[in-house]
């Protein structure tokens, strides 16, 4: 039981510290005033737009955070370098099952709810009044891109790789709810974190509340958790480091989204006009 104590603490301390890694490597404003902050951040938005205005139209890698250097890819790599690594290692992944079934079993659908908090919490913050780094247009199609990406890879890595789960299902590695978590924790480090560490620290929280979760319900192992952690990280990153911050008001007025019908289907249609 010691030795099970022993890899769980452990584990769990990486997972958190590893996590909380994105948050720090952003320089903390010296500013005190909470609307001294917000003030900052919108002339921040400004700017980006501005600096992002002559790659409308072309793809580009301008890294709009160029003094971080590799900072940014530092916690995703170790998060999946981990994960491969303790997939190959049967014994911890089953002593920390072993102990996450005796002391913190848990039935129930808190984690189908709180993967997508972040994702709220960005969206309910700017409604109160909190400005991030981009506006509605921007945020949304960095969210939704962000998403899909995860959401791509961890699903060909689950059908490619078919991995057992501990309750003897199928697609247990890597894990999609720890994967779409982390994927909006880091949208929402992303756009708020410049204002304030603690949005970054919650979200990161919330995030890897969802990763102990699934191991509590023992849908996954512990690798699993620390794979989609990492795919989360490293998809939303990549979207932002792409990204051509197009979707201005401008640009959304050429959007349409017109409803159609026919005998078989039902939806709606999406129509840009360049």
């Amino acid at each position: 039981m010691k030795l099970r104590k022993i890899y769980f603490i452990a584990g769990f301390i990486v997972f958190i510290s590893i996590s909380a890694n994105s948050y720090a490597f952003l320089p903390i404003p010296k500013e005190k005033n909470l609307l001294d902050l917000q003030s900052n951040c919108s002339v921040y938005h400004e700017v980006k737009s501005i600096y992002h205005k002559d790659s409308t139209h072309q793809l580009n890698f301008r890294y709009a955070d160029k003094e971080r250097g590799i900072k940014p890819w530092v916690a995703p790599t170790l998060l999946i370098t981990g994960g491969t690594t303790l997939h190959y290692m049967p014994a911890v992944k089953e002593n920390i099952r072993d102990f996450m079934q005796t002391n913190l079993a848990y039935q129930g659908r808190l984690d189908d709810y709180i993967q997508y908090a972040p994702l709220a919490a960005v969206y309910l913050l700017n409604l109160s009044g909190f400005r991030g780094k981009n506006n509605f247009g921007n945020r949304s199609a960095l969210a939704v891109k962000s998403i899909l990406v995860s959401s791509f890879v961890t699903y060909r890595m689950k059908t490619w790789i078919n991995a057992s789960r501990p309750n003897f299902e199928v697609h247990s590695f890597p894990s999609g709810h720890t994967s779409t978590a982390f994927t909006f924790a880091h949208f929402m480090h992303r756009e708020y974190g410049e204002m304030s560490p603690w949005f970054s620290i919650g979200a990161y929280a919330g995030a890897s509340a969802v990763g102990i979760l699934r191991m509590a319900k023992n849908a996954h192992w512990f690798p699993d958790v620390l794979m989609g952690a990492g795919v989360g990280i490293l998809s939303t990153e990549l979207v932002y480091l792409t990204h051509q911050y197009k979707w201005d008001n401008e640009h959304l007025k050429r959007l349409d989204i017109l409803p159609f019908s026919n005998k078989t289907t039902k939806g709606i249609a999406l129509v840009y006009r360049f």
